[in-house]
């Protein structure tokens, strides 16, 4: 009896021992920057992490519900950037309705997404080798509109109304956005139907389809749900800077994975903590601010952000092992 408790107890907190871990990081992370920086815990400046996590904390949801069910999403970075570059073309150009534009630019999110999960679920492409293609698509694209260079947009006031409007002192309506998106994916991935099959998904496809599981539906939703988040990082980026940057969302791929796994997330699907993706985020958010705050050069953030990667899939596979 003894021994059966002991079990119980050792299964019940591995879980528990993963979010501890990822805590301490943070707190390890918040540590060494303040004392390196005295700036670092002032107000204004996690405000500006707060804010600075916005467009990654979107483009990660959509990325762990990718990984939940056992793929991955190489395009994001580039859907953010051609959504703000649509958004601000289409009322530079065509003269259209600042939130008719918006509406589309969000769409094409949607759409990109829909590319990637028709083609995984349905005709069976491995998902990065699509997204990749959809990523490559989407830079020349953004390349052709813009010429590589960014479009202005502090003479739209309208634009700017997402991204830099104020709802305390404190508190921005994206800073506001994002906290609600999260709320509401972990009540979906925790506690309904649908985010369990995502799991099931990612844990045993087979399983899944001999359950009776539309396996191809849920990973063409996830797609979907990455595609729009990723729009809407962007456009929240564009607006919150008054520009729409073709090149903005270059790293952000590889950013929110990191951040989804640092999290907590399997990389092989199957297991996802979605409060612990938010703690992710704003460690390599923090992590790039920190290093900025101490004044060592951009590349160091590479390393920084590698490393981290690496621990994080090095801890995960040993715990799988």
């Amino acid at each position: 009896m003894e021994n059966s408790s002991k079990k119980k107890r050792i299964k019940l907190t591995s879980d528990v021992k993963q979010i501890i871990l990822i805590v301490a990081a943070f707190t390890i992370m918040i540590l060494v920057f303040s004392i390196g920086s005295e700036y670092f815990l002032k107000k204004d400046n996690i405000i500006t992490i707060l804010i600075s996590a916005v467009p990654l904390g979107l483009i990660a949801i959509g990325e762990c519900a990718c990984l939940v069910t056992g793929v991955f999403d190489m395009s994001p970075g580039m859907v953010a950037s051609l959504a703000g570059v649509i958004w601000a073309t289409l009322i530079t150009q065509f003269g259209m309705n600042t939130w008719l534009a918006f509406a589309i630019a969000l769409f094409f999110g949607l759409f990109s997404g829909a590319i990637a999960g028709v083609s995984t679920a349905w005709f069976m492409m491995p998902a990065w080798m699509s997204t990749y293609a959809l990523m490559q698509i989407w830079r020349g694209v953004i390349m052709i509109i813009t010429g590589g260079k960014a479009i202005n947009m502090s003479a739209y006031p309208e634009f700017k109304v997402l991204g830099q409007t104020k709802i305390t002192n404190s508190i921005t309506l994206p800073i506001l956005l994002l906290i609600i998106i999260y709320v509401i994916v972990y009540f979906v991935f925790k506690y309904t139907k649908f985010g369990r099959s995502l799991f099931i998904v990612g844990g045993n496809i087979e399983a899944a389809k001999n359950a009776g599981l539309p396996v191809k539906s849920i990973q063409f939703f996830c797609f979907v749900l990455s595609g729009g988040m990723a729009a809407l990082g962007g456009l929240v980026f564009a607006s919150r800077s008054a520009s729409a940057n073709p090149i903005i969302g270059e790293l952000y791929a590889m950013q929110a994975i990191s951040a989804t796994v640092v999290g907590g997330t399997k990389m092989g699907g199957g297991k996802a903590n979605i409060a612990m993706t938010f703690i992710g985020v704003l460690i390599m958010v923090g992590m790039q601010n920190g290093l900025n705050m101490i004044r060592l050069p951009a590349f160091y953030q590479y390393i920084a952000s590698g490393l981290i990667l690496f621990i994080a899939v090095m801890l995960q596979t040993s715990r799988q092992n």
